[in-house]
């Protein structure tokens, strides 16, 4: 609306684009300028989003400019919107689409629920089938560096290194209902530092998680891989840090190069993604480039993977 001298308001479209600084490009400065011309003087109500200035202050019937929506609108727009349920199926089957919806509603509870539920039914599993004592050690004997200053180690120290590691794995495989909304708050903060700050994104801290959320999904296919190899293999022979050969690491022997053996074990089915839907549901949800995405985020995770591979080869 806009307020006449006598302070009456008229009523004016919602879409009035007018102002008296033209050759003001970006509207949020533009808005700036106006508000700061009149000094406050009899600034009309906010209108669903159209605000605009005295008449009388402002002799041109300057009007503060209907902002648009954070960043440019897209194919992504306008998408008729998605259930629950179709998010969650759409994640794996037609993934832009969910990520799409995202920018409409944020809502990240049914992903949570049932990466939450995949990840007790496995510890479940792990626990009952092959026991704390047992992934106790095989957390500590597949980890070359863990395994080395183990057999150096007193009975006394064994013990006290395989009760701890014992109660950790407990621990651990209790908590996802905390573990996992934690881990996808991390995850989302990054995501949204480098969207828009680095990439000059739109996106909130809130879409960004509900991202991470929806991209930790594949993580349930996993989890039933793992427990049908629970089931199904040795129980004897099963390795806690790295259960299931999707990645070239978990063919490599334990005497190969740490460095190798690390990078390569990285370079998961799982993992690569996951990464490909935080880089496509980011990049639709901040409303920047898809490709610049995907290059931020690989370009991120390679060097994780670098120095991650370096610290391996420096313990070992």
């Amino acid at each position: 609306m806009l307020v006449d001298r006598k302070g009456t308001a008229e009523a004016v479209p919602f879409r009035t684009l007018q102002s008296s600084f033209t050759d003001v490009a970006h509207p949020t400065f533009k808005n700036f300028l106006v508000a700061m011309w009149n000094g406050g003087a009899r600034i009309a109500a906010i209108n669903t989003g159209a605000r605009a200035v005295t008449d009388a202050a402002f002799p041109a019937a300057a009007t503060y400019v209907d902002l648009p929506p954070a960043g440019p609108r897209d194919a992504y727009d306008g998408q008729p919107a998605l259930t629950s349920v179709e998010r969650v199926t759409n994640t794996f089957f037609s993934p832009t689409e969910t990520f799409a919806d995202l920018r409409r509603s944020q809502s990240w509870w049914l992903p949570f629920v049932l990466v939450v539920l995949f990840s007790y039914l496995f510890s479940g599993v792990a626990v009952t089938r092959i026991g704390l004592p047992a992934l106790a050690a095989s957390a500590i004997h597949n980890n070359p560096t863990q395994n080395q200053r183990y057999q150096d180690a007193s009975p006394e120290q064994r013990a006290q290194t395989m009760t701890g590691t014992r109660v950790v794995m407990g621990i651990v495989l209790s908590s996802f209902v905390l573990t996992v909304p934690l881990f996808c708050a991390i995850f989302a903060l990054l995501l949204w530092v480098g969207f828009n700050f680095i990439l000059g994104g739109s996106g909130t801290f809130k879409g960004m998680f509900a991202v991470a959320m929806f991209a930790s999904l594949p993580g349930i296919l996993r989890s039933l891989l793992i427990i049908g190899l629970m089931f199904a293999g040795d129980r004897d022979s099963f390795n806690i840090n790295d259960p299931i050969g999707t990645n070239p690491g978990f063919y490599m022997g334990a005497d190969s190069s740490a460095f190798l053996k690390s990078a390569l074990s990285s370079v998961d089915l799982f993992s690569l993604w996951t990464l490909a839907l935080v880089a496509i549901g980011g990049a639709i949800v901040a409303r920047v480039k898809v490709k610049n995405g995907v290059t931020m985020v690989f370009a991120a995770w390679l060097i994780f993977v670098l120095l991650k591979s370096a610290a391996a080869a420096a313990m070992s």
